[in-house]
């Protein structure tokens, strides 16, 4: 798949404009209107927390497991499972990961293609769409 120039920009404003102060924020990455996947700062979660609060964004990946047995399949039989760290509100109905992004926005969106492509057999960015949202 072709990186959207979208998903580039809007990664490039999150990491612009939430890097200085060091904000929350959510990217939801939507495939025909549902989200899928979010792209948060890594200081969100406990398990992804750096220990200096140093800025970072990640990739927030979760699969109801009943629903999505193939694209959850696909995900723990990739990299991507050993490259992400569990979610500690993990159950056996709803696996939730999270994946280090880096700090450039084009190997980010690059990360992403990847991961739509392989895990959830999304090979066109036709259908996709992404909105971000600040967190109070």
């Amino acid at each position: 798949m072709d990186t959207p120039n979208q998903l580039v920009e809007v990664i490039d404003i999150a990491m612009a404009g939430y890097r200085k102060e060091n904000e929350a924020f959510v990217i939801s990455i939507l495939y025909k209107e549902e989200e899928i996947l979010q792209i948060i700062n890594q200081n969100m979660t406990e398990e992804t927390k750096s220990e200096s609060g140093e800025f970072g964004i990640i990739l927030s990946i979760s699969f109801d497991v009943s629903s999505q047995k193939e694209a959850y399949h696909k995900f723990t039989h990739s990299h991507f499972k050993f490259e992400s760290t569990p979610a500690l509100d993990t159950t056996e109905e709803l696996a939730s990961y999270f994946l280090p992004l880096a700090n450039n926005s084009e190997k980010s969106a690059k990360i992403i293609c990847k991961l739509l492509s392989k895990a959830f057999e999304i090979n066109s960015p036709q259908h996709l769409d992404f909105e971000m949202y600040e967190v109070e």
